[in-house]
């Protein structure tokens, strides 16, 4: 049966889409958000009304005079109301960001994340979120992004396989979460929210973003969009050098046999690292011409210490790319995980209002 767009779900729709370019502008007209989204004067007034009288938006005067007389408003996010979250669980900390829908930051938390097996983990995610929603001012969270480690099923909000956890399986923490705090919850793979994140800023459309600590993540956007799909993108064991040093998986040659020594118990190990070179280098190689990549921005733990292999690394990639060049760039922002989670939730917030 064929499903029409009433005229209720058609409001819907106009209010966050006129939220939404509220929300990317830092401070807009009414005559700006007319012509970006198309709307009569009539309609979109009376959508930025609905938003200013449930307080998503403020207006602030500008001090300039219309050719009417009446000074024109700036519209802007509503900074002390309708809050989002991002949370990153990864095996060494548990992080997290609230941030208004602008993305402006309210308040920053932190807690080292110690655990042998699920029981452990799970009470130390629990208790973190009860310290965020115990604040005050975090009454107005609406919805809340997770980046996590390991391998999950954003689709069905689990947590498939958590690293170094004992018995951590097909965890349905979303709905784990959702029943104790009663806010919309957005579970995604660590590597997905950092390059959400960063693809806000680049123009490019086909971009790869590898995290590379212990182990390695892959993120691909393809035409702008994020590629998206449980275990789809396993790069740690490809095998980029045959017959080469053995890994944990059984299989000889894997990426993550090369990358997993190149730091010990926080430390930097320089002759692992003069190993991991070739390995890595292939394997960035091998994923631009797979996905025609124009940019591949490396971030993690071991990118602190790029200085010591990116010359090599770049000339090892030089030789291999004969006629096109793409962007390689080196992050050692730590926080873009929980940035992105943060942006994902605020997106979400604002599709899902219903005035």
């Amino acid at each position: 049966m064929k499903r029409y767009i009433g005229l209720e779900d058609m409001s819907h729709i106009n209010c966050a889409s006129v939220l939404r370019v509220i929300q990317s502008s830092g401070g807009i007209s009414r005559k700006q958000i007319s012509d970006i989204t198309g709307l009569s004067w009539g309609g979109m007034t009376k959508i930025v009304n609905k938003l200013m009288e449930h307080e998503y938006i403020v207006e602030e005067k500008n001090g300039a005079f219309a050719g009417n007389g009446r000074t024109p408003g700036l519209l802007r996010v509503n900074t002390k109301k309708h809050l989002a979250a991002g949370a990153y669980i990864n095996h060494t900390g548990l992080r997290a960001w609230v941030t208004d829908f602008s993305g402006g930051l309210q308040k920053t938390y932190f807690r080292e994340n110690h655990f042998r097996n699920r029981e452990e983990l799970l009470e130390n995610i629990l208790s973190f979120f009860e310290m965020i929603f115990q604040d005050d001012k975090n009454e107005e969270i609406q919805a809340v992004g997770i980046a996590m480690q390991g391998r999950v099923d954003s689709e069905k909000g689990i947590s498939i396989h958590f690293p170094e956890c004992e018995n951590w399986r097909d965890v349905p923490l979303v709905s784990i979460l959702k029943e104790r705090f009663h806010t919309e919850i957005y579970l995604e793979h660590d590597p997905d929210c950092m390059l959400f994140f960063e693809m806000e800023s680049m123009d490019a459309e086909n971009v790869i973003l590898l995290r590379i600590d212990q182990s390695i993540g892959m993120a691909v956007a393809l035409g702008g969009a994020i590629l998206r799909g449980t275990g789809i993108l396993e790069l740690p064991h490809s095998i980029v050098i045959p017959g080469g040093k053995p890994c944990k998986c059984g299989l000889r040659g894997c990426l993550e046999a090369y990358i997993a020594p190149c730091m010990q118990d926080g430390k930097i190990q320089k002759q692992a690292l003069e190993e991991m070179v070739s390995p890595l280098a292939v394997a960035i190689y091998n994923s631009i011409c797979m996905f025609h990549a124009e940019a591949v921005i490396l971030t993690g733990d071991l990118m602190k210490y790029h200085g010591m292999f990116e010359g090599r690394l770049l000339l090892e990639l030089h030789k291999m790319q004969k006629d096109t060049r793409t962007a390689i760039r080196f992050s050692e922002d730590t926080e873009t995980a929980v940035k992105g989670a943060a942006l994902i939730a605020a997106r979400q917030a604002v599709n899902a209002i219903r005035l």
